[in-house]
């Protein structure tokens, strides 16, 4: 009788590690599914990288950021000079009769139509989304810092797989404090500064969308297809009549 409860308990108990395992396995399975693309990464062209970061953040990062991001998540170093590089092949690439469904461009100034160029953004994206006003600087700022945050959390949820999670966890905290946030040492707490950053997006980011989107309208009807992407080497000239706001001393008396 002993000897049957005992099978019986031990068939029991084998059933459960079976299931166990079943569970273990289908984890590994699913991390391994995210860790191949990861590696892959490492071999893919800069430019690649850098629109598919673009496309996700759906926001003009600057270049400082997206090295900073590429080196904890992809374990890639970028170097300044590379992003240089990268600018002259998109403005010749856009020359020569090599046709790409995107290219990487730079953000517009709002009042000149001029390239600023530490600013990268995608050319299938609306002009107004590439425009810097004169509150731009902090707004896109704060989106990319809520974007470089979000990542550190997908990561430490495992939603994400990282080269280096422990330096994109600092690169988020950094971006946190850069902010104005409270940031302790060795505390990471992401859904309170996503949370804090959006609520200063909030505030701003309607008045700084209206007048980026005025600036679009008269770009768009000064500039050629080449300069919306790339800038106007010489900036506008203010005539008379040239633009919808220009307003002649006459007009002040």
């Amino acid at each position: 009788m002993d000897i049957a409860h005992d099978l019986d308990r031990l068939r029991d108990e084998e059933a459960e590690l079976e299931l166990q395992l079943a569970a273990l396995r289908a984890k590994r399975v699913a991390l391994e599914k995210r860790v191949r693309p990861a590696r892959q990464e490492s071999t893919r062209p800069i430019r690649d990288l850098v629109a598919d970061m673009l496309d996700e953040a759906a926001t003009p990062l600057n270049s400082l950021m997206l090295a900073g991001i590429i080196r904890p998540l992809h374990g890639r170093t970028v170097p300044a000079t590379r992003f240089g590089t990268l600018s002259n092949d998109e403005a010749k690439s856009y020359d020569s009769s090599r046709v790409r469904p995107v290219y990487l461009c730079h953000c517009l100034t709002h009042d000149q139509g001029r390239a600023v160029k530490r600013f990268w953004a995608r050319s299938d994206w609306p002009l107004a989304d590439r425009i810097v006003g004169p509150m731009s600087g902090r707004i896109l700022f704060l989106r990319g810092a809520a974007w470089a945050i979000d990542l550190a959390r997908r990561v430490e949820a495992g939603e994400l797989i990282a080269e280096q999670p422990e330096v994109l966890q600092y690169v988020a905290a950094d971006q946190a404090r850069d902010a104005g946030l409270s940031v302790r040492r060795g505390e990471f707490p992401y859904d309170e500064w996503l949370k804090a950053i959006s609520g200063a997006l909030d505030r701003h980011s309607d008045h700084d969308r209206v007048l980026r989107e005025k600036a679009a309208l008269e770009l768009a009807a000064r500039l050629n297809d080449r300069e919306l992407l790339f800038g106007s080497r010489n900036g506008l000239v203010s005539l008379p009549g040239s633009s919808p706001s220009w307003r002649s001393a006459i007009d002040e008396r």
